[in-house]
């Protein structure tokens, strides 16, 4: 399956509007939405959907390249046993997308499988100076999800999918697993959990600066920081993560790896970050 990329994200909240502010800070263009709001972060119309909900992940959508992929998509999922269903043409027209499936991963995640991202060419501009997102030929970012059917779910993404494995990560029993479907070192990372949950979004500036003035609004705002600035082991991204209004927490960092896939070795890391990342003191 030829996915290229984390497309978007649909996310829930309590207070919708409470993430108007908190995306404003993180340098998103924040808009009405007919559900909610939207972020934009790039050309792209939006990014992410914050829709009403007990806070979580509502959808993520996966980008295909055109419509004959999407088709060879649905092909395969429905030969591997898995239900789909055609997005409608209102659905498409409030994702701003020409065509898109839906399917449910085996940990209870709806997905979204599209292609034709329809633009409107207006001129990105971050309310706060931001320089800039690291997008494009890399998706939106990662996301990193809580499942209660791991194995299952590499199985669902790998051989169903397509995504390849980056590398592991065991704190515990199981294990942690990185996923690509592009060169960005993760674009999904699954998360053995009770119950399926959102743990985290990632977006990635372009700059240091865009990172350290970023970590500034947020601690001049009062906003929780959930771990400090610091750097991981495995994608080298230098990032904090703060507490969104959904509850869940959003990374934001710079300096994402990139992956050649002729050269690159899975390995299982054994430590999430080489410095930082740690829990502010109370």
């Amino acid at each position: 399956m030829d996915i290229r990329g984390l497309g978007y994200i649909g996310i829930t909240a309590d207070d919708i509007e409470a993430w108007r502010p908190y995306g404003e800070m993180l340098g998103a263009m924040v808009s009405d939405d007919r559900v909610g709001l939207r972020m934009r972060f790039d050309e792209r119309p939006y990014r992410v959907v914050v829709g009403e909900g007990p806070g979580g992940l509502a959808f993520a959508g996966w980008e295909l390249p055109h419509s004959d992929a999407l088709e060879s998509a649905v092909a395969e999922l429905t030969a591997a046993g898995i239900t789909i269903d055609r997005g409608s043409v209102d659905e498409c027209e409030h994702r701003q997308v020409r065509g898109l499936v839906r399917a449910t991963d085996p940990g209870g995640f709806t997905l979204e499988l599209f292609h034709g991202p329809i633009l409107d060419h207006r001129l990105f501009v971050s309310p706060t100076g931001i320089s800039g997102f690291t997008t494009g030929a890399h998706g939106m970012g990662h996301i990193v999800l809580g499942t209660p059917a791991l194995e299952a779910s590499v199985d669902f993404y790998t051989n169903v999918l397509g995504f390849r494995v980056s590398d592991y990560w065991r704190p515990g029993d199981d294990d942690v697993v990185f996923l690509r479907c592009n060169r960005r070192h993760h674009s999904l990372a699954l998360v053995p959990a009770s119950e399926p949950a959102l743990y985290h979004f990632m977006v990635e500036a372009r700059t240091l600066d865009d990172v350290g003035h970023t970590l500034d609004r947020h601690i001049d705002a009062g906003t929780p920081i959930s771990m400090t600035l610091g750097k991981h082991t495995n994608d080298h991204m230098v990032s904090f993560y703060s507490h969104s209004p959904s509850g869940f927490d959003v990374e934001f960092g710079c300096g994402g790896l990139l992956v050649d896939d002729a050269t690159w070795t899975v390995t299982q890391i054994t430590k999430p970050s080489s410095w930082g990342h740690r829990s502010p003191s109370p």
